[in-house]
Parts: C-alpha cells; sequence; structure tokens
C-alpha cells in the first residue's frame, strides 16, 4: 500500500487518515515538501503519496522560456493525482509532454491508462483530472505549452486523455536531446534568445506531435499535408503584410478558398485563426526583448501586419490576461530592467 501520506504541492496542510493514524503536514521532511512545493509552483498543482516521507528524495529543476517551460524531475517512488479542485483553481490549460529517461510512469487520464518505460514519450492535459504513478528510479524530461500556442494541434483535445509515443521515431530523439540542452544553458540565455527558444520549442513539439499522433480514421493523404506545409510557409514569410487573409493564401497555393478551409479544417484549426495564432506569438515574443523595449507597441504591431490594434489587444488580453503594453512591462520587470 503507497498511500501513506498526501501532500498538496501549494504548501496547505492537509491530513490523511489511514488505519486510525492521523498524519499531518508537520510530519513532513523539508526535502520532501520544498519538492512537492517546487513541483507546484513551477509545474502545477497536484496532491502527491509517497510510501515513506522520511525515505523519499526528489530533484526538480525548471527552466521558462516565455510561457513555454521545460523540467527535469528524479524522484522515488510516489503518487502525484491532479484533482477537479485543482483544475478550478487554475485558468490555464496546458499540454503536457513527457519524455521517459528511466523508472516507470503508468498515467491515467479521461479513461485512458498508458505505461511509460524509458524511450517512450507521454502527452496528459492540466484541464483533466489524472493521475501519475512513478516508480523505479522515476526520470524525465517534460515540456509544458499552452493549448493556445499549439496551432496544428490534435481536432478533438476534449477527447484526449493520457497518450503514449515511441520516443525513438522521427523528431523524438533529437527533441529530447534539445531539452537536455537547455538546462545547463538556460541561466546565461539573454532574453532576446529566451523569446528564440520558445519559439523554436513550440514549433518543435508542434512537429514532434504532428508526426507522431495522427487519430483514427483521420491518416491525411501526403498531398493534403504538402499542401498544409505550404500554406502555412507562405502564411509565415508573409506575416507582416496587413493584406494577408485565406484569399491571399488560397491564391499563392492555386486552389479555391473553400478547399483552403477543408485543408486548414482536416488539421483541426482555420486559415484565418492561424494567421492570428502567428501573429500574437511574434508580437508576444518582439514586446519580450530588450531591443524593443523603447519601440512603441503600435509599431511592433504594424511589424506584424496588425490592421487593428485595439481588437488585437482585446484579444492578446483575453489570452495573455493583460494588454500588450502590461505584458510588456511585467517581462521587463522579470528581467530587473524596470
Amino acid at each position: 500500500m503507497i498511500c501513506a501520506i498526501v501532500l498538496c504541492s501549494c504548501g496547505m496542510e492537509h491530513k490523511l487518515r489511514l488505519d486510525g493514524v492521523s498524519i499531518g503536514a508537520s510530519d513532513r521532511r523539508q526535502n520532501l515538501e520544498t519538492w512537492s512545493e517546487r513541483v507546484g509552483t513551477d509545474l502545477m498543482p497536484f496532491r502527491f503519496a509517497v510510501q515513506d516521507n522520511h525515505a523519499f528524495q526528489g530533484d526538480f529543476e525548471a527552466a521558462n522560456f516565455l510561457s513555454a517551460s521545460v523540467f527535469s524531475m528524479t524522484t522515488g517512488d510516489h503518487i502525484a493525482e491532479r484533482t477537479d479542485e485543482h483544475i478550478r483553481k487554475d485558468d490555464d490549460e496546458y499540454v503536457i509532454v513527457t519524455f521517459q529517461i528511466d523508472g516507470m510512469l503508468k498515467l491515467t487520464q479521461h479513461g485512458k491508462q498508458v505505461q511509460l518505460t524509458p524511450g517512450q514519450i507521454g502527452l496528459y492535459l492540466s484541464s483533466k483530472p489524472a493521475q501519475l504513478e512513478c516508480y523505479g528510479n522515476y526520470q524525465s524530461r517534460s515540456v509544458r505549452i499552452p493549448v493556445d500556442r499549439l496551432h496544428t494541434r490534435p481536432q478533438r483535445w476534449d477527447e484526449l486523455g493520457a497518450l503514449s509515443f515511441d520516443g525513438g521515431q522521427g523528431l523524438a530523439p533529437p527533441v529530447l536531446s534539445f531539452l537536455t540542452g537547455l538546462f545547463p544553458a538556460a541561466p546565461t540565455l539573454t532574453s532576446s534568445t529566451r523569446a528564440a527558444v520558445a519559439n523554436h520549442l513550440v514549433g518543435l513539439i508542434e512537429a514532434m506531435l504532428a508526426d507522431l499522433y495522427i487519430p483514427e480514421g483521420d491518416a491525411p493523404q501526403s498531398q493534403a499535408v504538402d499542401l498544409l506545409e505550404q500554406c502555412l510557409v507562405f502564411i509565415e514569410t508573409n506575416l507582416s503584410d496587413p493584406e494577408l487573409n485565406p484569399q491571399m493564401v488560397a491564391d499563392a497555393a492555386h486552389i479555391s478558398v473553400r478547399y483552403l478551409h477543408q485543408t486548414f479544417k482536416h488539421a483541426g484549426m482555420t486559415c484565418a485563426s492561424h494567421i492570428r495564432s502567428r501573429r500574437l506569438e511574434r508580437v508576444r515574443a518582439d514586446l519580450a526583448l530588450e531591443e524593443f523595449a523603447v519601440v512603441p507597441v503600435e509599431k511592433i504591431l504594424q511589424r506584424w501586419g496588425v490592421q487593428n490594434p485595439s481588437h488585437f489587444g482585446q484579444v492578446f488580453k483575453r489570452i495573455e490576461g493583460c494588454t500588450p503594453a502590461e505584458f510588456r512591462r511585467k517581462a521587463l520587470i522579470s528581467r530587473g530592467m524596470l
């Protein structure tokens, strides 16, 4: 029986009664408490259960790149549970992709269960209850990315639960190598480099998932994949053009607008929303750069083809929780520039 103590990663005191014995937060050793609080603060809140709190050892390292974060975890045996209560207190929705380095992870979410061994990759969402059982010298590298940062994401996030993939296929090996190399380099990176890493990281994870995960019955034909890639490249190279719209993209690909919409729908998105998302991401990255600290926000919006700053500001605030100007101010304060 593993449940000898339950912890709340936010540092709140909880008690668990087992066989008539009440165990409180005061019984925890500092290493266990520190580890659980770091996980709750940097990754997201969980409730933890361990067999022996005195013997538990855990190491947790985090590196943040704008809204994308990378984690390295080494721990003893434990169970981490994310409940409806945790989810209600957390407004953001994330995709967590974890690379299994050592030990075993049994991941349960949305009625699905997968078991990861070294060399495999798991995926789960922050917006659904989940249980993670970690055993046998557990070690992993993980990435947390907001769902709204992924443009070519799976079509039905609401239907997804625990997923597993072969970590030896496609982009997975170089992505893991990239993640591992980020930790020693992170403290020395400038803000502009961090912004570039964030965009690169999101793109890598997105491309890896698109390659590894194809919903049943939705396997795309190679021509459709090539067409979508052609459209995405055109959008990326023309974001600064204020006239960029679905008609322009369709004309460049020599297809009808109707067929363009069908192509993007098959990938789980729309052309217009992808253009907006890419512009928002580019603006967000520029706002965090030191070299643009004195450039008016309006100029940055114009740089990426935004025609209606007022409407864009409303969309930005709905997604980020603050205006573009407030976002830049927070970014500069966090870097000690204000």
